[in-house]
């Protein structure tokens, strides 16, 4: 379950809310009374992990790993995918 603070109680926990983020890689809300104001705090490691997700879904690479896991019988191990040949 996602923590949630008020920006309040945040700004007085925040290096514990930072290092909690980072070590456990769980996201924390920042909620505010306008919810189009309520913000995420995430570990850059797992940010850096969703952008190349979302990289790898846009050019179509992912797309790619998913048709080639088939072989003749059902399924390949990640390990005997040709990556140069995506």
């Amino acid at each position: 379950m996602q923590e949630t603070f008020t920006p309040t109680s945040a700004r007085k926990d925040l290096y514990q809310i930072l290092k909690h983020v980072a070590l456990d890689h769980q996201p924390v809300t920042i909620q505010q009374k306008d919810e189009n104001l309520d913000t995420v705090i995430l570990s850059k490691s797992d940010y850096d992990a969703l952008q190349e997700t979302l990289t790898l879904a846009s050019d179509g690479t992912l797309a790619k790993v998913a048709e080639r896991q088939h072989d003749a019988s059902g399924v390949t191990a990640i390990d005997d995918l040709d990556w140069n040949k995506l």
